[in-house]
């Protein structure tokens, strides 16, 4: 009589490690657009243009917060966001799937902010640009994948959630979406996904507003 040995678990199978790589992702996420966004403001208001450095002539030298937060907030971004996608591994609100439409809604408002406060065309066309580039992804996802966009592939735990509409390829799609499973999501499966991003999220701005208020202001 033989009997199979038990299934050998590691600390990336823990609820505990996919949820706080869905909230280290939506942090990060957050914490990046809010910088961005506000370089861009920064940059904005000092008429679309500035640099420093260089062996020219600066004509309009960029702000302490815009040297700091410009190519950091794109790069530690990204690497936040892969990191914390990788550890949720499907767990909670489709991070990725999102990211992307955050932020180039929130350009878009930077746009906008020109042409409707100082009557810039070009600022009015980039924005719209922009809100089609940030929005039609993400309504073909929503559309294909409902469910996973909001709720995940699979619960804290790693066990893959039933679906009543699966999802399907779309235009986006790389490869076929896995299967669903027979775990029937709870209230509590929602609660935790979607007030996991949500809270994450929050701290994510807040922080960002602070921190990039403090290296101005300095």
């Amino acid at each position: 009589m033989t009997m199979d040995a038990p299934e050998r678990r590691t600390w990336r199978d823990a609820a505990a490690t996919r949820v706080l790589g869905s909230a280290l992702g939506w942090f990060g996420g957050a914490l990046a657009i809010t910088l961005l966004y506000q370089v861009a403001l920064a940059i904005a208001a000092l008429g679309g243009s500035c640099a420093r450095g260089g062996p020219f002539v600066v004509e309009v030298e960029c702000t302490d917060a815009i040297v700091a937060f410009a190519p950091t907030s794109v790069l530690g971004g990204l690497a936040v966001v892969f990191i914390g996608a990788t550890l949720a591994q499907g767990f909670g609100v489709a991070l990725l799937a999102f990211a992307w439409p955050a932020l180039f809604v929130s350009l878009s408002i930077v746009f906008f902010q020109t042409f409707f406060l100082g009557g810039d065309i070009v600022g009015l066309i980039i924005g719209l640009l922009f809100i089609v580039m940030g929005l039609a992804p993400l309504v073909l996802l929503l559309q294909a994948a409902p469910q996973r966009m909001m709720l995940g592939r699979v619960d804290a735990q790693g066990r893959p959630f039933w679906e009543a509409h699966p999802a399907r390829a779309h235009l986006l799609s790389l490869r076929r979406p896995p299967e669903p499973g027979e775990n029937h999501p709870t209230v509590g499966d929602w609660i935790l996904a979607l007030g996991t991003a949500i809270v994450a999220s929050i701290a994510g701005v807040a922080l960002g507003v602070a921190w990039f208020g403090a290296v101005a202001g300095g």
